[in-house]
């Protein structure tokens, strides 16, 4: 009996060719539209800031907040990709999982927001 060590395991099975290019192509193309999307969310939280409001400093928080999960939430899943497309395993989902969390946080910090914002 022997014991598996984690140098040990064995590699990841290899994908063929045509695979791996459709992955890794499509992505990019999701990781470039989630970019798209995070300059959106960019240009709309520096909107945020020049919002009259009844609380100035949840207002400012919801700003930083907000452009740091869109520099994040893009930053990191690209990094994933290219990380994964390195190791020869399925990378196309962090892009979509970024743009995800990019959506959503965009969509409560507006709620937030719509909460502090004076007529």
């Amino acid at each position: 009996m022997t014991t598996r060590t984690p140098s040990s395991a064995t590699p990841a099975s290899r994908r063929p060719l045509a695979i791996a290019v459709i992955d890794i192509a499509v992505g990019v193309v999701i990781a470039i539209i989630g970019l798209a999307i995070s300059f959106g969310v960019l240009y709309s939280a520096s909107q945020y800031a020049q919002l009259p409001a009844t609380n100035a400093g949840l207002l400012s928080t919801i700003t930083i907040v907000l452009t740091a999960i869109a520099i994040f939430g893009w930053a990191v899943p690209a990094g994933m990709l290219v990380v994964r497309a390195l190791q020869r395993r399925y990378a196309f989902y962090w892009p979509i999982i970024g743009i995800i969390i990019v959506v959503i946080s965009f969509y409560v910090c507006t709620y937030f927001v719509s909460t502090v914002v004076t007529s």
